[in-house]
């Protein structure tokens, strides 16, 4: 009988030690989560869930290959990649994939394999955290921090144009060559207005360096730019499109140069796409999609400007004149390059470190090479007509 009795008491020692281990194997799958609130298309808040990818690579099975050429986790591995946008002019190419299903037409599935985001936060900020996985934006804004320590890499010129550097009328400025000696506004020192204006002055033989400063830089608020030109508190500023067009029409302005149609900067990609290493290293089958869908639907913009410009502003994606839209996204050339954004990192880079703007012990070659990454599937360019894969027209009010 006691035999018996120890019997039972090693067995249900047993089942409770066996209980334990799994609430404890629970416990540790549902603290794996992290909570990302984000702003939807509407200005609504919501919370993300950004699971953790530790994954054993052995159990993995078959192995995908990071950009170091090292082994990953399996293919079949997927997660929701977060793609941060703006209400931007030039950020087009996103608000089309979405609007006309691009994403859809690579197999992609919304919530489940992309989901899209915006916030007041900046891009680099939001890859570095970890809160987006793929941004849309300006090379040279990119640089300052590539060079210090971010994690991420351009797979994909989007277009080329955007910045504009424009002098006030009354100023008897008619040319580059006259800003020696002047006050620039400029929205923020390294920021990419600033960083095109220094590269335009060195073309020109202007200093715009610590070293060599013949002109004065005046920082305002993006917003303000344009009443500090009309004001007189400086002779010129930087600043992108549409506002630059749109002081033109004003006749506030005169421009001196335009990166969209400028010899020195026409055919320079400005905005790409960036992807944290982590999402290309982890799930570079599904960014292959993500990018593929981005790039022909930049391809279809640049061959239906007009349609694509309405197509934005009926769906609220950004508040603007549609005349001026459509003449600005005309002066761009969204025609995605892998070789010209791999061409524009590196002859940025090159520049940045001849005035000085990025670490003196920096080698520019290997920080544009580490910058760059050639995904396997996405081609270098798309020269044929891109239909989009639903009817464009039901994309708009009067439909």
């Amino acid at each position: 009988m006691k035999g018996l009795k120890k019997f039972f008491t090693l067995i249900s020692m047993l089942i409770i030690f066996t209980l334990l281990l799994t609430a404890c194997g629970s416990k540790t799958k549902e603290s794996s989560g992290r909570e990302v609130t984000a702003v939807s298309q509407n200005g609504a808040t919501s919370d993300i869930s950004a699971t953790s990818n530790a994954l054993d690579v052995e159990a993995a099975g078959e192995s995908a290959k990071t950009p170091d050429g090292t082994s990953t986790v399996g293919k079949g591995d997927k997660v929701s990649i977060k793609i941060l946008y703006s209400a931007s002019l030039c950020g087009i190419p996103l608000h089309i994939a979405k609007q006309l299903q691009f994403f859809e037409a690579e197999g992609l599935k919304e919530g489940v394999d992309y989901e899209y985001l915006t916030s007041s936060t900046t891009g680099v900020e939001m890859l570095s955290t970890g809160q987006a996985d793929i941004t849309f934006g300006l090379i040279a804004a990119m640089l300052a921090p590539l060079d210090n320590g971010l994690e991420a890499k351009t797979v994909l010129g989007i277009h080329t144009g955007c910045i504009q550097i424009l002098a006030g009328r009354d100023k008897k400025i008619n040319s580059i060559g006259d800003l020696k000696g002047k006050k620039i506004g400029v929205e923020q020192l390294a920021s990419s207005s600033h960083i095109v204006t220094q590269r335009v002055l060195a073309d020109a033989g202007i200093g715009s360096t610590a070293g060599n400063m013949e002109v004065e830089f005046v920082v305002f608020e993006k917003n303000n730019l344009p009443l500090a030109l009309k004001d007189g508190a400086v002779d010129a500023i930087a600043i992108g499109d549409p506002q630059a067009t749109i002081l033109i029409k004003e006749g506030a302005a005169i421009s001196l140069f335009n990166s969209a149609t400028s010899d020195l900067l026409k055919d320079e990609y400005c905005c790409s796409l960036w992807v944290r290493n982590e999402i290309l290293e982890k799930y570079p089958d599904q960014v292959v999609k993500v990018v593929s869908a981005i790039q022909k639907a930049s391809v279809w913009v640049d061959q239906n400007v007009d349609l694509a410009a309405e197509i934005q502003l009926d769906n609220e994606w950004l508040v603007g004149d549609l005349d001026i839209d459509r003449h600005t996204i005309g002066n761009f050339k969204y025609l995605p390059s892998v070789s010209g954004v791999q061409e524009a990192l590196t002859r940025n880079i090159l520049d940045m470190k001849e005035l000085g703007l990025i670490r003196e012990d920096t080698d520019a070659e290997v920080l544009a090479k580490n910058s760059f990454f050639k995904l396997d599937g996405i081609p270098d360019t798309i020269t044929e007509t891109v239909e989009a894969p639903i009817d464009p027209a039901t994309q708009l009010k009067n439909n």
